[in-house]
Order: structure tokens, then C-alpha cells, then sequence
């Protein structure tokens, strides 16, 4: 055990190694690779099946400040560049000097971070203000209730739909000459646009594959790395059965670890709903699994682990980290960000119900933590901050609402953040509601209609 642990050690220093290689990567070299080949989803999965497992999971005690310089070098700084057509330090910082800014905050929520609500202007107890907006809106001289966020919400300043009165603080104030109707895409190129459509469909499909996939052992075609290492985590994955307690003393039975070192374990697989608890060879961590396993499932049903090739936790990783690229790059642009709303919400090959958000919805309840908050996260500043989409969203939630509150009532873990919760968001607002209801009146008046016959939206 001993010479696999010193074996899991020595391939910490594969960064270094890493290092000498990234020297001969140029992120713009690689960007025109991409723009020039007919063959984009292909030749951007060789690249990443070359990098990501060498910057990810590289052993047992992971270095996220070193992953994510590394990742920016070789994996992040291309997509910008081939999205930008040029030099991202010059084109993100035109697009952002030609963006008209959503009057709309949505500001995400952190857990902990304060929140205000004007008892006398709020359309309910649900509308409520991040702390820059409030103080600097006339709510402030109103009687108002302060709360603590439990992470997930907005800011809804510039809801109109939100506040009786003061939807705007000063910063969010629109200007009369705005033409708040203006087509966002009308600022961007069509040569911009086509690579914002390219590579967000590349790369949103790459993460929702990444974050839904279910085989433990391998990857999905065209990432499979060109050397495959014998390495492996057991994942710990969180439910809402099992007591620290147990969980603990079960850690230190099956990776021999100290009280200290097992509560690490356990409050990690709290915070974020997974976590690696030993690394090594297949057989060194199915060994902990079946402890863990039987340790567990004398009284109640055991703890969910899972023996994952390094390969795959590396994908998920990166997988999380796309996801918040592309939460980043449309706060550039309004213009963006309604690409990526047209490329979520466009329905695959399955027909009706079969977008990528559609997957991510229905998977809910099968992601653990972190992955839910992450993509929670991107709806959030998407589909909820441009309000064409947001209501052709309330369609396809409402759509999804029965199996959606299905999964949650049968959900074991997690159920503080769901997916369900976004149902504030879209059912309070009279808009929405009449949108979902127009739509499923209209729906129930063609009843015997084919789906590919009906009009796309």
C-alpha cells in the first residue's frame, strides 16, 4: 500500500512536467486551428483530451490555485480567443464598451450575504435587493426587513414587475434614450455571432455531458486520453440519512484515517455533496468502497460511493469550470448572452423537451452539490437575465414542473438546493404566469397536432 501511495505522490509532480509542454502551446495558434477546420466539436475534444486529465486530478491532494492557472493557460485562453477573433484583452474589452448594460442586477447570492426586502413597495416577501441596490434606492428610507440569504436567489432590482413603486436603484436607472426593446444581437457582428453559437454549443454540450455522465470507468467518444494511467478516486457522495457521526467513524474503518481527517472528509461532502477519499489503483479504492459500503447498509440504505477513473473526475472538474466561463464571458454582453440562451434552450435530435437545459433540469436530482449550485448559477445570469427567454423558460419548466417535483419529493440528498426552487422566480411574476398559461391553453386547443408540426419559438 505503501509503494502505491509513494506511486500517487510522485504523480504530483506532473504540473512541472506540464510546464515544459505549455511552452510550445500558444492559445492563438490553437484559436486558428479551430477557426479553420469544419470539424470544430472534434478538434476541440483532441485538445481537451490531451490537457484536461494532465492539469486535473493529478492525485490525492488536489491544487486548485495551480489547476486553474494551468487550465486557464491551456483550456480557457483558446476558447477566448477563438471567440474574440483576436486578442480577448481587446476584444472582450470592446464588446464590454459596446454593450448597453441589462438595467436588470441579478446579482447571485451568496449563503450568508444580507438581503432587503421594502415592506411597503415589494409585490411579495420574495422580492428583495442585494445591499448596493438597496442603499442606493429610495427603499432604503422605507420601512424595510433585512434577511440572510440561503444562497440561490437574486437581486431583483430593475424587476419592474417586482416593486410597486422605486424599481430601479441609481445604478440600474434607465436612461430615456435606451430603446429597451433593442435587439442585443444588433451590437455584435454576424461573424462574432456565429462563433459565440460555435463554440457555446460545443462547450455547453461538453459540460452537461460531462456533469450527467453516468459510466464511472470511461468517457464519452472522442475525450478518451491518448495514455490511460491506472488511477482512480472513491467518491464520496452526500445523502440526507446517514449522521456525520456515522459517516466519520465509517471513513476511518475504510481508509484508515484519523478522527481529524475523517471530519475533514465528512464536512466536505456536506459543503459541496461529493468528495475523493482515497486514491489509487482500482483494486486499493474498491477495496474502501466495499467497507464503506458494508459499514453503512446494516440499518439503512449505505452511503452512494463510487470507484471514478481519474480521467472522468478531471472531465467533471472542468466540466464546472466551463460552466462558469460562460457565466463570465456573457457579462461582457447582452449580446452573448442571448446566444447562449438560444443554444441552452434549442431542443437536440430527441425533439421536443431534449435542450440542454431540458437535460440539466431532469438530471437535477442526480447531480450532487457543487454541480447543481454551479449550473443553478448560469440560469440564473442566463435565462432569467434576458426576459424573452425567461419566459420561453417558465414554458419548458412549467413542461418539466410534475417530474421535476417528483424527483425532488424522491430526492435523498440535496434537497436544499434544487432546481425546483427557481419556481419563485418564474411563478410570482404576473408575466410569466400568463406567458406558461397562454402556452398550455394554446397547447390543450391542438391536441391531436404531430410536435414537429407546430411552430418553433
Amino acid at each position: 500500500r505503501r509503494h502505491k501511495m509513494a506511486a500517487a505522490e510522485a504523480d504530483l509532480e506532473v504540473p512541472t512536467a506540464l510546464c515544459s509542454d505549455l511552452l510550445d502551446l500558444s492559445a492563438k495558434d490553437t484559436a486558428l486551428k479551430w477557426l479553420q477546420t469544419s470539424e470544430l466539436p472534434k478538434e476541440i475534444y483532441l485538445h481537451l483530451a490531451r490537457y484536461v486529465p494532465k492539469i486535473y486530478c493529478l492525485g490525492p491532494n488536489l491544487n486548485p490555485k495551480s489547476e486553474d492557472l494551468l487550465a486557464q493557460l491551456a483550456l480557457l485562453a483558446p476558447l477566448d480567443f477563438y471567440l474574440c477573433g483576436e486578442d480577448p484583452a481587446v476584444g472582450l474589452t470592446k464588446l464590454k464598451q459596446a454593450n448597453k448594460p441589462s438595467h436588470l442586477c441579478g446579482h447571485v447570492f451568496k449563503v450568508g450575504e444580507p438581503t432587503y426586502s421594502c415592506r411597503e413597495c415589494a409585490a411579495d416577501p420574495t422580492c428583495v435587493l442585494c445591499m448596493g441596490c438597496f442603499l442606493g434606492s429610495v427603499h432604503k428610507d422605507h420601512r424595510y426587513r433585512m434577511t440572510t440569504s440561503g444562497g440561490g436567489g437574486f437581486c431583483d432590482c430593475g424587476d419592474t414587475e417586482a416593486w410597486k413603486k422605486g424599481p430601479y436603484c441609481q445604478k440600474h436607472e434607465p436612461n430615456i434614450s435606451d430603446a429597451s426593446e433593442e435587439d442585443p444581437l444588433a451590437n455584435l457582428s454576424d461573424d462574432l455571432i456565429a462563433r459565440a453559437y460555435n463554440i457555446f454549443s460545443v462547450m455547453l454540450k461538453y459540460a452537461v455531458d460531462m456533469l450527467t455522465w453516468e459510466k464511472e470507468q470511461e468517457l464519452p467518444p472522442g475525450l478518451e486520453p491518448p495514455e490511460r494511467e491506472d488511477t482512480y478516486y472513491c467518491m464520496l457522495f452526500n445523502d440526507e440519512v446517514h449522521t456525520y457521526e456515522q459517516v466519520i467513524y465509517t471513513l476511518q474503518k475504510a481508509v484508515n484515517c484519523t478522527q481529524k481527517e475523517a471530519v475533514s472528509f465528512a464536512t466536505t461532502v456536506d459543503r459541496d455533496g461529493r468528495k475523493s477519499v482515497r486514491y489509487g489503483d482500482f483494486q486499493f479504492c474498491e477495496q474502501a468502497k466495499t467497507v464503506i459500503v458494508r459499514n453503512t447498509g446494516r440499518q439503512s440504505k449505505p452511503l452512494k460511493v463510487q470507484v471514478m477513473h481519474s480521467s472522468v473526475v478531471a472531465h467533471q472538474c472542468f466540466g464546472l469550470k466551463v460552466l462558469a466561463w460562460l457565466g463570465h464571458v456573457i457579462g461582457y454582453s447582452d449580446g452573448l448572452r442571448r446566444v447562449l440562451c438560444q443554444v441552452g434552450l434549442q431542443n437536440g435530435p430527441e425533439g421536443e423537451n431534449s435542450s440542454l437545459v431540458d437535460t440539466l433540469m431532469l438530471c437535477d436530482s442526480k447531480l450532487w452539490k457543487g454541480a447543481r449550485n454551479v449550473y443553478h448559477q448560469l440560469l440564473m445570469s442566463s435565462l432569467l437575465m434576458d426576459l424573452k427567454y425567461k419566459k420561453l423558460f417558465a414554458i419548458q419548466f412549467a413542461k418539466n414542473y410534475r417530474r421535476l417535483q417528483t424527483d425532488f419529493m424522491e430526492d435523498d440528498h440535496e434537497r436544499v438546493v434544487s432546481v425546483t426552487a427557481l419556481s419563485v422566480q418564474l411563478f410570482t411574476v404576473p408575466t410569466m404566469v400568463s406567458t406558461v398559461q397562454a402556452r398550455s391553453l394554446s397547447a390543450l386547443s391542438v391536441p391531436h397536432f404531430p410536435a414537429s408540426s407546430l411552430p418553433l419559438h
